[in-house]
């Protein structure tokens, strides 16, 4: 491979990656310097975790689940550090390869070429390096000597010096003086300075090749043309005149679009599309230039070469300009880019039919004299392509120079900014905004800093300036979110709304303003505005799903979002509409919590998975929610998780574990004690230990509960308490509960016999339940019997009970098969057991299951562990036949004084006659 094709590819590379990036930036990412992004925060729901139903009076337990809102706040830019280096990198190598070329140069074409080097850096205020003091020559010196001393000595004494050691030789001197202005300057990172201002020089150099290739689409054009038509004798005066027709045409559009004064009558695109086609027909144009013309400033291939890394730069400035968010820049590349491309073009059309209208369509080869009336005739295009320029720039107002002088000061501004020094940033900024207005990035970032620096009413008056002169939604969303700390919601709803009548359903908008009005009480405005939009963004979408959730309206989208958030809200609104969640929504929001970082995320994700019956052993997931507790990042959210380890108990059928967590939450956050109060004695009053249920409600009342309803006026009846349910309908304005006007005698029966179900021996329970009429109630009662009482009923008590509940709802095989055998020592009844009351498979877990808790004792005959269950068991159960066991096994183990004080106790509900005949039963 010789040398010739090695730079071919280099060249070739160079130019493809430019336009890679210039294209994607001018496509997909036009605005890359907004830094919208989505906050999260949480809010609850309470969800139906379970249902309870005795008898005439039902009630959920409800439990809190997460919904994850997330709002739009418009952030500072990022800082392209790496990316400013890069493009600092890419203009130096090709200043020095541009100026080893530029060696070869004839004299006067090379002293020329100086000379604009010269005034190149002059402009490039490299001086602010302030090297030898403020605003010094010193930096602009040594850049001159460093570029400049190699290349006039190969120009006077190393002609004949390879091309690879003249550029070696000017790559050393260029990036020797660059060093030197970095290690010798005062100021902050003078490395930041250089590549920031390394702007200039590439901007400078990329516009000289636009005006050396101002007409090179069309003449492109009309080569390829003559080519095509050769020999055919084709009128092609007629192709390219209707051509330059329609290119001068779109130009004029383009150049009245950035003057802002109509619409197209096309699609609007950016002019800087337009330096890909002018890169490859000035390359076209070039080649025939060089074979054609006789006084040419160096040889063809030097030539070429300029144009090739001129196209390079050209399009690699267009991503430093656009990642940079220098808005001023860009308007000034596109204003100049069409200028050019206006005037050159115009005089160049008049310059071809001037001089080969008679021949072009000779068939011949017309493109080989293209060039040859070369010296005057050729000029004249170059001159009434600069007077056409300067018309322009006239009726334009000369904003070039607006534009210019708005550039530099953000080029300025962001080295500042870079450093951090915000002061002096936003005093740029502004100044660059105040000089001209399409400068979004400027605008935005004034007010930013200046919150930053602490001067929050001069900031909203720039946001307020920007909304009223040149509305943009990060300052819109900057503004309302400042509203917004400041408690002023409906100012912030103003702008919101003003925001929405000019970027119509723009989904940051939409987005923050349906969280304002939901937050005041605007419920059905955010939940029409959410939608309505139309926006298939997935932040919207989540927002969309939580909300419906919150008001009540839960559904389940059909819509595929693999993310985590959505993912939780989904799963919140299933568990909402007591749905059981599908495999694969738990599988997904499992997947994506343990791979999130997120300890806000983690804590609603687990919370939400947990959040369903699952009797399967909770051991694993109770020691993974110990282990985030013990998590630093997670120290915010440990009441949190403890509070999920609770309904994961509960879950498990764990009764006793998540009544005694409820209240040590309660005791460790008084803040909401009254909701874990509440939700314990909810529970209980689930199991029928109403006593201890109603002295929960009163601890919660203490701790500000309110939301009684009916069924808390039932359980305090249920309790003894016949005041507490007075006083709780007069306070709170319970409504009493409908079966009161029910006919029939069973109710009262009913609830005589369940108000102390658990202190009465079941041979009296079943007496009472042959007692009753047939109906539900007695339906209820049976199956009650069963599950609480089956350890003291007679097998064919048991039988009788399982014929008349099989007769009321159906067969029941589990029930069959323990009636049939109910040996709670016999592990496939207990198993049947348990499936049919759907229990945990941990015998112990819930107290009040008196016959599991029996099973448990008689496959451990140690008198020590049966104490120490039934005295765990008959903290909460006052089940006569436990208490008599725990008082057996007190007296096995030695304890006697426990046995004396519990029989006492058992004395307090069970009568003296009634204890003497359970005790000659020898339980």
């Amino acid at each position: 491979m010789n040398t010739s094709t090695i730079y071919k590819i280099l060249a070739l590379l160079f130019i493809i990656s430019g336009g890679l990036f210039a294209l994607y930036y001018l496509i997909f990412d036009p605005q890359p310097y907004v830094n919208i992004k989505a906050g999260a925060f949480l809010d609850t729901v309470a969800i139906p975790f379970d249902w309870v139903q005795i008898g005439p009076i039902s009630y959920p337990i409800k439990v809190d689940n997460y919904i994850v809102f997330q709002e739009f706040k418009a952030l500072a830019p990022e800082l392209h550090r790496t990316e400013s280096y890069i493009y600092a990198g890419i203009v130096w190598l090709a200043v020095v390869s541009v100026l080893t070329l530029v060696s070869e140069f004839k004299k006067a074409y090379f002293i020329i070429g100086g000379i604009i080097w010269i005034v190149l850096l002059t402009f490039s205020d490299f001086n602010g390096l302030n090297i030898g003091g403020q605003n010094a020559n010193y930096p602009l010196i040594i850049l001159l000597a460093g570029t400049l001393i190699p290349l006039i000595y190969f120009h006077i004494w190393g002609q004949k010096k390879h091309l690879v050691i003249k550029w070696i030789a000017v790559f050393a001197g260029t990036f020797s003086a660059l060093v030197l202005l970095i290690t010798q300057s005062p100021v902050s990172n003078p490395e930041i300075y250089v590549a920031e201002h390394s702007l200039t020089i590439g901007f400078g150099l990329a516009l000289a090749w636009v005006f050396w290739n101002g007409h090179g689409i069309l003449s492109g054009i009309y080569i390829l043309l003559a080519r095509v038509n050769r020999n055919l004798n084709l009128n092609i005066t007629v192709q390219i005149s209707l051509i330059t027709l329609i290119y001068l045409g779109i130009l004029f559009f383009l150049l009245l679009a950035l003057q802002g004064e109509i619409g197209l009558p096309f699609p609007a695109f950016s002019p800087l599309f337009l330096l890909i086609p002018l890169g490859f027909f000035g390359w076209i144009s070039i080649g025939e230039k060089v074979s054609q013309s006789e006084d040419l400033i160096s040889t063809p291939s030097v030539i070429k070469a300029l144009h090739l890394i001129g196209f390079g730069l050209a399009l690699w400035l267009v991503w430093k300009l656009k990642f940079s968010a220098n808005q001023p820049g860009e308007e000034l590349y596109k204003h100049l880019f069409v200028y050019t491309q206006l005037g050159f073009s115009l005089f160049f059309f008049i310059y071809l039919m001037a001089n080969f209208m008679s021949v072009m369509n000779s068939g011949k080869a017309v493109e080989k004299i293209l060039y040859k009336p070369y010296s005057l005739v050729y000029y004249h295009i170059r001159i009434g392509g600069l007077i056409v320029i300067l018309v322009l720039t006239t009726y334009t107002g000369g904003i070039v120079g607006v534009q210019a002088n708005a550039m530099s000061s953000n080029i300025l501004g962001d080295y500042y900014y870079q450093v951090d020094k915000k002061l002096e940033a936003s005093i740029l900024y502004e100044n660059a905004w105040i000089r001209y207005r399409k400068n979004p990035k400027a605008k935005f970032l004034t007010a930013q800093l200046l919150l930053d620096l602490k001067q929050p009413t001069l900031a909203k008056e720039h946001l307020e300036e920007s909304f009223t002169e040149v509305p943009q939604v990060d300052n819109i969303l900057l503004l309302s979110d400042r509203l917004h700390q400041e408690n002023k919601e409906f100012e912030a709803i103003y702008y919101l709304e003003k925001g929405l009548t000019i970027f119509p359903n723009e989904p940051h908008l939409v987005n923050n303003l349906s969280l304002l009005y939901t937050k005041v009480n605007k419920t059905t405005e955010a939940l029409d505005l959410l939608s309505n939009s139309g926006s298939t963004d997935q932040v919207l979408m989540s927002n969309l799903s939580a909300l419906k959730t919150k008001l009540g309206k839960p559904e389940i989208s059909v819509d595929q979002n693999s993310e985590l958030i959505y993912l939780i809200n989904e799963l919140a609104a299933s568990n909402a509409l007591a749905n059981i969640p599908s495999e694969e929504l738990l599988k997904s929001v499992k997947e994506g919590v343990l791979s999130e970082t997120s300890p806000m995320l983690i804590n609603a994700g687990w919370r939400n998975v947990m959040s369903e019956k699952n009797r399967n052993d909770p051991s694993s997931d109770l020691t993974l929610l110990d282990s985030l507790g013990q998590q630093p990042e997670m120290i915010a959210y440990l009441m949190s998780l403890q509070e999920t380890a609770v309904i994961r108990n509960l879950a498990a059928g764990r009764v006793t574990e998540a009544v005694k967590n409820l209240n040590g939450l309660a005791f460790r956050n008084p803040k909401d004690a009254a909701y874990y109060l509440q939700l314990s004695g909810g529970i209980l009053a689930q199991n029928l230990d109403f006593q201890k249920a109603a002295n929960e409600f009163i601890a919660a009342v203490e701790r500000g509960f309110q939301a009684f309803d009916s069924h808390h006026w039932s359980i305090f009846g249920l309790a003894g308490m016949p005041e507490k349910a007075v006083e709780i309908r007069e306070k709170y304005n319970v409504l009493l509960p409908s079966y009161l006007n029910d006919e029939g005698p069973n109710i009262p029966d009913y609830l005589l016999i369940i108000s102390r179900f658990h202190q009465s021996p079941p041979e009296n329970l079943l007496s009472q339940w042959r007692t009753l009429d047939e109906s539900a109630l007695k339906t209820d009662m049976a199956i009650r019997l069963i599950a609480y009482k089956a350890h003291g009923l007679e097998r064919d008590d048991l039988k009788e009970l399982e014929k008349f509940i099989s007769s009321k709802i159906g067969p029941q095989e589990e029930l069959k098969t323990f009636v049939n055998n109910p040996d709670l020592t016999n592990e496939k009844s207990v198993y049947a057991f348990i499936s049919w009351i759907n229990s945990g498979k941990e015998l112990t877990a819930n107290p009040y299951l008196s016959p599991l808790i029996i099973s448990a004792l008689q496959l451990n005959n140690d008198p020590l562990y049966q104490y120490e269950v039934l005295n765990a068991a008959t903290e909460f159960n006052q089940d006569p036949i436990l208490w008599l066991r725990k008082v057996k096994a007190a007296r096995e183990s030695g304890l006697d004084n426990y046995a004396d004080e519990s029989l006492e106790f058992l004395k307090q509900w069970v009568s003296e006659e009634e204890l003497r005949r359970l005790q000659s039963l020898n339980y």
